[in-house]
């Protein structure tokens, strides 16, 4: 009742699925140890831009994918691209809120999706398990979010500057709760597995071994960091650059598929140029930074330090913020909020159950 199936092949998948997410836990964890607030920005940076760019590298670099979701592309480039001016103008944190949370949402839909394909290239699991997996992913990382004190720091403030006080007792009653939940769905998790297997379905082990790799590392960097840039390094050498092996190797055989021999996109995910298409995504990340308007040095790891400060305000009862806090708050902004067009295309081009997709998979 075991089968295995790869995204790519086994030494690909046990380097870039399986065993990269020790290696960015304990990068991440480095990072916090030896590196300043500014070095500890310009490796999230390094680690979170350039994974934007490649879904745009993507969608607009392909041909087949401009002409399926031209409507969407380009509605969706118009619409978001005026929404991210107005709102970084106008209303700064709450567009940064927004991106923080549909970051989040869309990480645990990456994560579901390579579940996905390493069930459809083993062929394993229930007609029921996709749903089944999309409820695991939600309900492990919403877990996540509300138990680990990195981010109930950041809910907790959120609650009281709306005037919406929450005390000690029903914030560890809401925690011991969703603690509750997560261990009693995994055990109906468990149970659906083996009633599978009983009835003749086969499982794929690399799937549960992804997926507790990434969820170890992302619990574990939770619990063991105030930073939250540090657990975006963490993330994003996982998110980011399992993203960024996936998109090469589609952009590859679909180039394959079509025959398409010339052409700039053909060059950079030809056999041998890998180096070509990290070029360009390096050059996104020092674009990105350039467009934020801020000086280059502040991105020097550490060479030059970061000055700005954020005043308190005491009618919302938020104190000052750190010289670290504020820094984070920009850094955040930078990364996040351009790559808002990326979670909305992401949102339709990787729909593990279109034919099409499948192909390039």
């Amino acid at each position: 009742m075991i089968r295995l199936g790869y995204i790519v092949n086994p030494k690909a998948d046990f380097v870039w699925y399986l065993g990269l997410p020790l290696f960015a836990l304990a990068f991440a964890l480095a990072c916090q140890h030896w590196l300043t607030a500014v070095a500890i920005t310009s490796v999230a940076l390094l680690f979170n831009a350039p994974h934007n760019f490649v879904t745009l590298l993507r969608t607009f670099g392909l041909e087949e994918d401009r002409h399926r979701f031209r409507d969407q592309l380009i509605v969706g480039l118009v619409l978001i691209s005026v929404f991210t001016v107005v709102g970084m103008k106008w209303a700064p944190m709450t567009i940064l809120l927004l991106s923080v949370v549909w970051n989040h949402q869309h990480n645990l839909m990456q994560l579901h999706g390579f579940a996905r394909i390493y069930d459809h290239k083993a062929q394993a699991g229930t007609p029921s398990t996709p749903h089944w997996d999309l409820t695991l992913n939600w309900v492990l990382y919403v877990n996540m979010l509300l138990t680990a004190q990195l981010f109930a720091n950041f809910w907790i403030r959120e609650l009281y500057r709306f005037e919406l006080q929450i005390s000690a007792d029903s914030v560890r009653m809401l925690q011991t709760a969703s603690w509750c939940v997560t261990a009693g769905f995994m055990c109906l998790y468990s149970t659906h597995v083996f009633l599978g297997v009983r009835n003749g379905h086969a499982v794929n082990p690399l799937k549960f071994a992804f997926l507790f790799a990434n969820y170890a590392v992302l619990y574990i960097a939770s619990w063991n960091t105030t930073s939250i840039l540090v657990h975006s390094i963490a993330n994003g050498i996982m998110h980011g650059l399992q993203y960024m092996v996936i998109v090469y190797l589609y952009m590859q055989r679909k180039v394959e598929q079509v025959h398409q021999d010339r052409g700039w996109i053909n060059y950079i995910v030809r056999p041998g140029n890998v180096m070509a298409y990290v070029a360009v995504c390096l050059l996104y990340t020092v674009i990105v930074q350039l467009i934020a308007q801020r000086p280059f040095e502040e991105f020097g790891f550490g060479a030059i330090s970061f000055t700005s400060r954020y005043d308190a305000i005491p009618d919302h009862q938020l104190a000052g913020v750190s010289l670290v806090g504020g820094y984070e708050m920009f850094a955040l902004l930078v990364m996040n909020v351009p790559g808002l067009l990326h979670l909305y295309y992401d949102s339709f081009i990787w729909k593990v159950r279109d034919a099409k997709i499948q192909q390039g998979l």
